[in-house]
């Protein structure tokens, strides 16, 4: 549960930099606040796929994925 002042820090892949993201702005891309670069989006909580939507978020999403199947018996 993340609340109003839950803050994670993102690295900037390009610089370095160390930058501040509000829990608020889970999902959402952002900018390096040193040398302006994409930062890719924060998801802190799992975000459920289905069959259809599954290969569209991991080939556009810009750093590794961890997925995890399940199936019933």
């Amino acid at each position: 549960m993340t609340t109003d002042s839950t803050v994670f820090i993102v690295a900037c892949p390009q610089c370095g930099t160390a930058n501040r993201v509000p829990a608020s702005r889970e999902g959402d891309a952002g900018r390096c606040g040193n040398c302006r670069a994409h930062l890719p989006p924060l998801y802190s909580t799992p975000v459920p796929l289905t069959d259809q939507s599954f290969d569209s978020f991991v080939n556009a999403y810009p750093v590794p994925v961890l997925a995890e199947f399940w199936a019933p018996w």
